[in-house]
């Protein structure tokens, strides 16, 4: 689903790729001042950086620097901070409302910092006001510095005594069953384990199983699918699983757990589990070597995950066309992509440009907050994970002269229309 009017990415200097999206708070945003010295959240005609928003891209791309430390750890995310914009165009009271770490707020703050002045206020009714304004700053390596940190901050589970040692541990359980050798055939076992941050396996589960043939016609050939054979014992597969994951589960403890920005973590791991083709020794097959799975990412789209998020009332679609309700105040006509994280546990998060106006902003983020605690979590290898996706909403004013194209009526998910 493509974003016409909500993020807007940053393409930065070769070490930082920062992406600016310009949002409400998801909390409802009083209009009126209590005070004369308070800044307003919202105002009509909001303040803009001197040039426009590429010049205040080029100006961050440019100046900010990603912090040694964050960088070898392998750090990445988005620093949010929030500032006021004055009546003259400078900046204070600059703060991060969602930190990344101290080294990356710091430096999102110095630079910010510097664009003091640089600024056309903000206007409510005509006059010149002060602003509160939010900008989310995403910090992201290049691939080269994130293979660099991940050597040392990032690591997936290490056996410990390494793969010799490994394969020890499994040994007993490798013996090739008496049908596979009646039958000429060799085994590999694909299996799928968890490990946690003590390194104990968890979770164990068959993930697929290869055979190959030792003598004979196709004896050529490398290992394949299991099911291009002609089996003639069928027990010869649930004896192979049985075995593969008993061996596994054999070097439970054993594991140096894995490392996210130098920190033990769990993670799923792939061994290709192989049987030894003789009584008396080793085959000359190698054991796999270890993997991880995409379980280990820190955020997915919806499109990689094994198990999607829903919501559990039915049709989210549905349920946004049936209640949200176009402000009698709203005047905003387009599209609106919102854009949804449903979290690990079920909670969902909204985020949403800022241009259709505080009622539409409002009356989007009260029909959403109202979903939460009835969302059913995505999952990736059995283990709920934070899925993000995006909702096309068009606004639509009956009899308008703005009639929304072909192309919008066909992209958007939901369609919300108001009758004068």
């Amino acid at each position: 689903m493509k974003n016409k009017n909500t993020l807007k990415t940053l393409l930065a200097a070769p070490l930082l790729a920062l992406s600016l999206s310009f949002g409400l708070q998801t909390e409802a945003l009083a209009q009126s001042k209590k005070s004369a010295n308070e800044p307003y959240a919202y105002v009509e005609q909001m303040p803009v950086f001197k040039g426009g928003e590429s010049e205040m891209m080029k100006f961050l791309g440019t100046n900010i620097q990603y912090p040694a430390i964050a960088k070898s750890n392998g750090l990445e995310g988005l620093a949010v901070l929030s500032f006021v914009v004055e009546t003259d165009g400078k900046i204070s009271d600059v703060k991060a409302v969602k930190s990344l770490s101290k080294e990356t707020d710091e430096e999102a703050m110095r630079v910010v910092n510097m664009m003091s002045g640089q600024w056309n206020p903000g206007r409510q009714n005509g006059e010149v006001v002060r602003v509160r304004y939010t900008l989310p700053i995403r910090f992201a390596l290049k691939e080269s510095d994130r293979a660099a940190a991940a050597s040392v901050a990032n690591r997936m589970p290490a056996f410990k005594g390494g793969n010799e040692a490994m394969f020890q541990a499994m040994k007993a359980h490798l013996a090739l069953p008496a049908e596979a050798k009646n039958e000429n055939l060799n085994a590999r076992v694909v299996v799928k384990f968890y490990v946690d941050r003590e390194g104990q396996v968890s979770n164990v589960r068959l993930e697929g199983t290869k055979l190959k043939k030792t003598v004979g016609p196709g004896s050529e050939l490398d290992y394949m699918d299991a099911s291009t054979f002609q089996l003639q014992n069928k027990t010869l597969l649930a004896k192979l699983s049985e075995s593969a994951m008993a061996a596994v589960k054999a070097t439970s403890g054993q594991w140096e757990p894995a490392l996210k920005s130098g920190q033990p973590t769990g993670a799923e791991v792939v061994l290709p589990v192989q049987f030894l083709g003789s009584e008396s020794g080793r085959s000359s097959e190698k054991m796999g070597v270890p993997s991880m799975t995409k379980y280990t990412k820190s955020s997915y789209r919806i499109d990689e995950v094994d198990v999607k998020p829903t919501f559990k009332e039915g049709s989210f679609e549905r349920y946004l066309a049936k209640n949200l309700r176009y402000p009698a105040n709203a005047t905003f006509e387009g599209s609106v992509d919102v854009h949804l994280v449903i979290k690990e546990d079920g909670k969902v998060i909204s985020m949403f440009t800022i241009g259709m106006g505080k009622e539409l902003h409002d009356a989007i983020s009260g029909t959403i907050r109202k979903t939460q605690g009835k969302w059913n979590p995505g999952k990736v290898d059995g283990q709920p994970v934070p899925v993000s996706r995006t909702i096309k909403i068009l606004f639509v004013i009956e009899g308008s002269a703005n009639k929304p194209s072909a192309e919008d009526l066909k992209s958007a998910d939901v369609v919300v229309t108001k009758y004068k």
